[in-house]
């Protein structure tokens, strides 16, 4: 909002503003107040005072005047302000964004103004400039950072989930964020679909959570359609978010300080069976599937299954069984940490303000962590009367963690409960032991995390210089840098679990270095003539990324203490690769808008760009948008609707953006060496080989960028004095030319794949976002309400892949047609219940594949001709979300403030677990305790014919192939969750100036505390085996000095 930009550092907004105000409207009016006569006046006396935000921070250009009179000032650069008054006058202040104030007029005066949460955000940042919100014509989205400024959070995007129509944030609960992934309107491409980040003009795709932290952002935008996006040109075609960091306020030395202590909780996971239920189960399925009971070496060969107190490997070593409840063992309660400096300095002209964060996130899962440093240096300085700026925002982050074992979460699961975690001479237990399975311990794999060394450093930020040679036009120069530099070395020790064994230990180690730099240079231009006003900027923009990759690789470390894990001690195995890409672009871009009597909008954008990814001919394109607006609630013809329509605009935009998201070397022939394919017998005596290369990829010149054309129609709206709002989005996104791979036959020694513009995919969808405010004397409420709904569908691939691509059937079924990600699969009906339904089924369909019976899925035949085989499979839907939303409701008495976020979404989900928790032949590792339901509803069935359960029955042999893919592992995914409930308390200013503060305010925050849903898997936000999201409590503390 606004005022948010201004209190956060847009000091040279507000010196326009003051100019602005100075210069049109208080120079008369001052003229008058100082030619009035003592007559006119009568006897007055001059009053002096300040007028202050509610973070009592100097507010610049506010107007101070006498209601009904052209008596009027106003406040300089500390927000004081003189004027002389008549006897017993009272005062009017006014500013935007905050609640005119109506007081006394006293001698000496302090006002302190209050933010009109009715207002809607005047400015915002669309990319090279600022607009008013009211003239934008295109879709963009405000994010009220005040909203997620209490969200303990290594990245500041997995707060916004569910807060913006039309984007859709997906996190897991990995220590600092770093698995957050971000989509704006759906997939547009079936290559990268991740939006690009603006960061204070810097342009990346990196994570967001390695450059910034959540408590240095003012702001944020989101550019959703083409004419927002355009002047991005070919990067834009995903959207566009731009970040604005915190910048230092004017005046005296300011401090403020920030901490939050947050302790997290395993709140997911599946009820899985314990040693004794999975006996139990065991022993059923067996005597289902053979009429008899097994002899196993961990449960006996009884009637009933009876858990040894040991068990013995096949090398004969002795191990207590186990009742072990994996997930307890892996996860746990963790704690995190985040603290916050902040210390600015104002001057008369410029300010500086250094930022220091630190961040220490203990994971849920054991060994597992990540800790980070943060550092910003801002500073703004003016010269030549203003007409002269140059700045810097300067960030040096570093950060270590410990990462969890790839597939641990999905391990946690799939491990037999019998295994204990260590067998009785202390080490590891595991092995190929009668049922057990064949999973490694878990345990063993995060105690080899827990030495490994990952450290990253990152070093990003911009200087520039603006230069106003005459009114209007305003110069400038901008240069951003991102560079990263990042460690690995990562140690897997000699280990045994039980009669499994490995006796050589090895080393990896990898550095990757990456400098990324971008310069920009614009021309901003307004003027106003009349009604019309128009305001354009031109540019040009460089940039280029050079990154390097170094890997080392040995076994057989002599002495594995942690002091010798270099690669210098390794004595066997020993390889190494190096490899280095570049990638740079040009480009040059304009904007104009244009608005008559603030009541008719257009606005048209061009950029063209020249990609090094692309082929000589085909390098360069140009990426055009127009959009226009009407704001209908002007017009003459509505002004018998102003006492209950505030604001309504009518906007389209259409446009043209690009994606040139592929590899740096797309265009080029890879080749590596290869002894065996790729070596040669020249001399013809059939044994000696001279080494040579094998290509692995056919280089392609003729690759052009992707083009996503987008039409957008929307509706902004604003009803009863600026109480509710409604904005409404309706869009079309049509991508072409998508890069894809595909095989590339050629001769011995050649081919692998070769990229191609080769796919086509639409996108529609409409976003809705609805806002209530109001005050009741004290209390203050606000709720928030978006929703969007979304169509995809992959519209054409090339006729070599079309029937195999995305998990097309090879012969007459193609995901052409089907949203992206479709699912190719049998359709379950059910469960055989009784015989006589075995029976009836039989007789109708030939079944090729599977053994039906009583308790077996049943399948149907799709294609109508009573046979059951593969033509029965067809496309059964995607996990592409149909429906997300998010809702908000805020509250504030006096001091307290509450509020409770919603999200949720509505989408099917393919829950890949039940092949673990519901099949019992799927699997010899464990399974989830509604097996027991299972084992319950045969034993039932045995006794009334009927088996009454949805869960199929248990068996250890597959004879139906219950575990091929089919709608039973398809499940309603949808999800509604209390993601966070926040009450805090400001301290009154009565209280903290006697502490000599300038604010304090502390706060409790619970997250992901419960969901509402029908998904039988661990958590229906992270569908597979995402590392698990924790339920976290919160307390924190904000003060200012």
């Amino acid at each position: 909002m606004i005022n948010e930009k201004q209190n956060g550092g847009g000091r040279i907004l507000q010196i326009l503003i003051l100019f602005c105000l100075y210069g049109m409207c208080f120079t008369p009016l001052c003229a008058k107040q100082d030619t009035a006569s003592p007559q006119q006046t009568g006897k007055t006396y001059t009053i002096k005072g300040i007028v202050l935000d509610f973070n009592n921070e100097p507010i610049i250009g506010a107007s101070v005047y006498i209601p009904g009179t052209n008596t009027g000032v106003a406040t300089d650069l500390d927000g004081n302000f003189t004027l002389s008054v008549p006897a017993n006058a009272s005062l009017a202040i006014s500013y935007i964004g905050y609640k005119e104030v109506i007081i006394a007029a006293k001698p000496s005066l302090k006002i302190v103004m209050e933010e009109d949460a009715k207002m809607i955000d005047e400015v915002v940042v669309t990319g090279y400039m600022a607009e008013k919100k009211a003239s934008l014509t295109g879709s963009v989205a405000v994010v009220k950072m005040k909203e997620v400024a209490d969200i303990p959070t290594g990245n500041v995007m997995s707060g916004l989930q569910g807060r913006v129509a039309g984007m859709n944030v997906t996190t897991d609960g990995k220590p600092g964020g770093g698995n957050t992934d971000t989509k704006l309107r759906g997939i547009t491409t079936i290559n990268n679909s991740s939006p690009l980040y603006v960061i204070d003009g810097v342009q990346t795709h990196d994570n967001v959570a390695s450059i910034i932290s959540s408590n240095d952002v003012e702001s944020i935008q989101v550019l959703k359609d083409a004419a927002s996006a355009a002047i991005y040109g070919a990067q834009a075609a995903n959207g566009v978010i731009i970040i604005t960091t915190k910048r230092a306020k004017e005046g005296d030395v300011k401090v403020s300080f920030d901490m939050s202590l947050t302790a997290q909780t395993f709140a997911g996971g599946i009820d899985m069976l314990d040693a004794y239920q999975w006996g139990d189960v065991y022993w059923q399925a067996y005597k289902n599937t053979f009429g008899t009971y097994p002899n196993s070496v961990v449960y006996g060969n009884g009637e009933k299954a009876q858990l040894q107190e040991y068990y013995f490997d096949q090398n004969g070593v002795k191990i207590k069984s186990g009742n072990t409840d994996w997930a307890k063992e892996i996860f746990g309660t963790a704690l995190m940490q985040n603290y916050n400096l902040s210390l600015s300095k104002g001057f008369k002209d410029g300010n500086v303000a250094l930022t220091l964060n630190y961040m220490n996130q203990d994971g849920l899962c054991r060994n597992t962590d990540y800790e980070r440093f943060n550092s910003r240096l801002a500073s703004n300085f003016r010269f030549v009367d203003g007409k002269v700026r140059v700045g810097e925002s300067i960030s040096v982050n570093h950060w270590l963690e410990h990462l969890n074992p790839a597939g641990i979460e999905e391990l946690v699961i799939a491990q037999h409960p019998a295994i204990p975690v260590y067998d009785e001479n202390g080490g590891y237990a595991g092995g190929y032991v009668d049922i057990l399975g064949d999973k490694p311990n878990p345990i063993r794999l995060t105690d080899n995390e827990a030495n490994n060394r990952h450290k990253s450093w990152r070093i990003f930020g911009n200087v520039y210089l603006e230069v106003e040679p005459i009114k209007n036009l305003v110069l400038k120069s901008q240069f951003g840098l991102n560079y990263t530099t990042g460690f690995n070395s990562t140690f897997v020790p000699k280990w045994s679990e039980a009669d499994r064994k490995v006796d050589v230990n090895e080393l990896t180690v990898r550095q990757d270095n990456s400098v990324q730099w971008v310069w920009s240079n614009t021309a901003n231009y307004s003027i106003d003539f009349g009604k019309n006003n128009i305001s354009a900027v031109i540019g040009t923009e460089a940039k280029k990324e050079n990154g390097e990759h170094l890997q080392g690789y040995g076994r057989g470390l002599v002495i594995e203490d942690l002091d010798y894990r270099y690669l210098d001690t390794v004595t066997e195995g020993k390889s190494v690769g190096n490899n280095a890409s570049t990638y740079a672009m040009v480009s040059y871009f304009g904007k104009v808008n244009y608005a008559f009597d603030d009541k008719y909008l257009i606005s048209g954008t061009v950029r063209r760009d020249a990609s090094s990814r692309f082929g000589k001919g085909n390098n360069s394109a140009i990426f055009p948008s127009v959009s226009a607006g009407w704001r209908m609630s002007r017009e003459k013809f509505m002004e018998r609707t102003q006492n209950w329509l505030s604001d309504l605009k009518l906007r389209a935009s259409w446009g043209i953006n690009g994606n040139d998201q592929i590899d740096n070397n797309a265009t080029y022939n890879l080749y590596y060496t290869n002894m065996s394919n790729g070596s040669y017998n020249f001399n013809g005596d059939g044994a000696t080989v001279v080494p040579g290369v094998q290509k692995d990829r056919s280089g392609n010149n003729d690759l052009k960028w992707e083009e996503t054309k987008q039409l957008n129609f929307g509706i902004d709206a604003a009803f009863f004095d600026n109480r509710l709002g409604l904005t409404l989005d309706y869009f079309q996104k049509k991508t072409t030319g998508m890069l894809i791979q595909k095989p590339y036959i050629g001769v011995i020694g050649e081919g692998g794949y070769k990229w191609y513009n080769a796919a086509s995919m639409d996108n529609s969808g409409v976003e809705a976002t609805f806002t209530w405010r109001d005050e009741i004397k004290d209390f203050k409420y606000d709720i928030s309400f978006n929703i969007s709904y979304y169509k995809n569908e992959i519209t054409e691939l090339p006729d070599v892949i079309k029937y195999t691509w995305g998990g097309g059937n090879g012969v007459d079924k193609t995901i052409v047609g089907q949203p992206y990600g479709s699912w190719m699969s049998y359709k379950a009906d059910g469960v055989f219940k009784t015989k006589q339904e075995v029976y009836e089924y039989l007789s109708k369909y030939d079944v090729q594949i599977g053994a039906p019976g009583v308790g077996r899925i049943r399948y149907k035949d799709l294609n109508g001709d009573n046979v059951i085989n593969t033509a029965d499979m067809d496309w059964q839907g995607s996990d592409q979300p149909k429906f997300i939303g998010g809702l908000n409701i805020g509250a504030s008495y006096k001091g307290f403030d509450l509020s409770a976020f919603f999200n949720g979404m509505i989408r099917d989900a393919w829950n890949n677990s039940k092949f673990y928790t519901d099949l019992f032949q799927g699997w010899t590792g464990n399974h989830s305790v509604r097996l027991m339901d299972a084992m319950h509803a045969w034993n039932d069935y045995e006794q009334t014919g009927v088996y009454n359960c949805d869960i199929p029955a248990l068996t250890v042999v597959d004879n139906n192939v219950e575990t091929r893919s089919s709608t039973f592992f398809i499940e309603d995914g949808s999800y509604v969750k209390l993601k966070t409930l926040t009450l805090g308390y400001t301290f009154p200013d009565k209280w903290i100036k006697k502490a000599r503060l300038s604010n304090l305010r502390v706060y409790l925050q619970a997250q992901n505390v419960f969901t509402l849903t029908n998904y039988t898997g661990a958590d229906p936000e992270g569908l597979g085996y995402p590392y698990p999201q924790p339920r976290t409590y919160t307390f924190g503390l904000s003060l200012g000095f």
